[in-house]
């Protein structure tokens, strides 16, 4: 009796030392940037060791937009899912510049056998990013299978893992798995965490803000190397139509009520000159990197509609920040060159920066 009581603390002890824990751990990460890394051709000058903990197990086709997944598995059942980032190929890039913003629900007709529907946010003002909301689509019609199985084969705790264009993927990724949940289409013991590595701007304020309460106390990391350029992307344009119904710049009316004829004319012509800029600039990015790059899109997705774009492109950063900061060793080892402008942005100036700001700890840290 005494023996069966002893397995059943050790089993749970097993049980408890395996879960996953919320916050940023440095160890977690090195190793899910030595797993993203496999998902890579050999780059010159890259450093990056190869993954200590876990074994690849899966990795899918690649999308009609370059994308791909990896799983990877470790012996305490936790698994990884691993999303790859842009590649060379013109088509990769192609879903980097698709960065109209549609709304954060909706559905999209991807050919006329497949109609994605999807929630990413409960906030009607909340849109993301149309070309990385494409690739999560396909890439999802895989990665769900995946968690199936791997849940009858008692894994219960999965990471996700990206960098640059795979962490706007996981982010959005995230977010459906959350409302795939809230069905009961994935069992509520399934626990997430998500690391977003070099991550650029998934979508705008209000999806944020959605996002960084689903992961609220440390369940969402956002991995920044202060040096790369990519994490300030895309652009980001603020309308007075982006601020919540009750704000005071909407009626200007009211601002100028109980004002003479003259104040009121002027204050009028400043409100319409810094009104106005901001929606042009919007059109803009709606036609530009919306319109336009759908008809380049279609050639690859033919039967793909075109979606009816949302009117912001606030964008916005998500999740806990971690900020990697460059010192003057780092900037002797990585200095600038205008013909390399992903020097900041590769695996390794990630990883010597992790390594070194957070050494052997295994210890998980609050995110800062």
């Amino acid at each position: 009796m005494r023996y069966l009581i002893l397995l059943f603390f050790l089993a749970n002890a097993f049980t408890a030392s395996a879960q996953l824990k919320p916050n940023f751990d440095a160890q977690e990460f090195l190793e899910l940037l030595r797993i993203s890394r496999q998902q890579t051709d050999t780059l010159k000058g890259d450093l990056t060791p190869k993954p200590i903990r876990y074994k690849r197990i899966y990795r899918s086709a690649v999308g009609p937009l370059l994308n791909r997944w990896e799983l990877w598995t470790d012996a305490n059942k936790t698994a990884v899912i691993s999303i790859r980032g842009t590649t060379e190929e013109s088509l990769s890039w192609l879903e980097n510049f698709y960065a109209a913003m549609v709304p954060a629900t909706g559905q999209l007709h991807i050919d006329d056998s497949t109609t994605f529907n999807y929630k990413l946010a409960n906030n009607p003002k909340a849109a993301v990013h149309i070309g990385w909301l494409l690739g999560m689509a396909y890439l999802s019609k895989s990665i769900l299978p995946h968690i199936s199985s791997s849940y009858k084969k008692g894994c219960r705790n999965f990471l996700i893992m990206g960098h640059s264009q795979g962490g706007a993927i996981a982010y959005l990724l995230r977010s459906y798995l959350a409302s795939l949940q809230e069905q009961n289409l994935i069992p509520a013991d399934v626990v997430f965490k998500t690391y977003c590595s070099a991550p650029p701007k998934p979508g705008n304020l209000y999806y944020a803000y959605d996002y960084n309460y689903l992961t609220r106390g440390g369940w969402g990391i956002s991995v920044t190397n202060a040096a790369d350029w990519v994490a300030q992307t895309p652009f980001s344009i603020q309308t007075l139509d982006d601020f919540p119904a009750l704000n005071p710049f909407g009626d200007i009316g009211m601002v100028t009520k109980g004002q003479n004829f003259f104040i009121k004319l002027y204050i009028k012509h400043i409100y319409n000159r810094l009104r106005k800029p901001p929606l042009r600039a919007v059109k803009n990015n709606q036609k530009y990197l919306g319109h336009m790059v759908y008809k380049f899109i279609k050639k690859t997705l033919p039967q793909f509609k075109e979606p009816e774009y949302a009117p912001t492109n606030f964008y916005t950063s998500c999740g806990v920040p971690v900020i990697l900061m460059p010192d003057d060793a780092y900037t002797r080892l990585f200095p600038d060159d205008p013909k390399k402008v992903f020097t900041h942005h590769l695996f390794w100036p990630y990883y010597y920066l992790a390594e070194k700001e957070y050494g052997s700890s295994s210890q998980a840290l609050p995110a800062r």
